[in-house]
């Protein structure tokens, strides 16, 4: 169950990343899309998730604050997000309406 969760907290924050204008978000509003969804976290969780998602290569973090990140998405987070690459450790998105 845990890494079920994990899974799709990970996928949740890059779609998120990828659909931001500037591909960027703090991790106070992920931490807040994360609750929308149901799959919410604590920050050190969400944390965890970031440092995750930065070690293998799909986002980069500047770490503002200890308790304010900012996430980026990178080019191979990117591909994840999209559905281009199938990541161990990261929920495949679904197909998604063009809106």
């Amino acid at each position: 169950m845990i890494e079920l969760m994990a899974e799709h907290q990970r996928i949740s924050i890059l779609i998120s990343l990828s659909d931001s204008p500037d591909y960027g978000l703090n991790s106070s509003i992920l931490g807040d899309i994360l609750d929308k969804y149901s799959i919410g976290c604590s920050r050190d969780q969400l944390h965890t998730q970031l440092d995750w998602l930065e070690q293998n290569g799909y986002i980069t973090v500047n770490r503002m604050t200890k308790s304010t990140w900012v996430a980026d998405i990178t080019q191979a987070g990117l591909d994840v997000a999209k559905g281009r690459v199938v990541a161990h450790g990261i929920k495949r998105p679904g197909p998604r309406s063009q809106q």
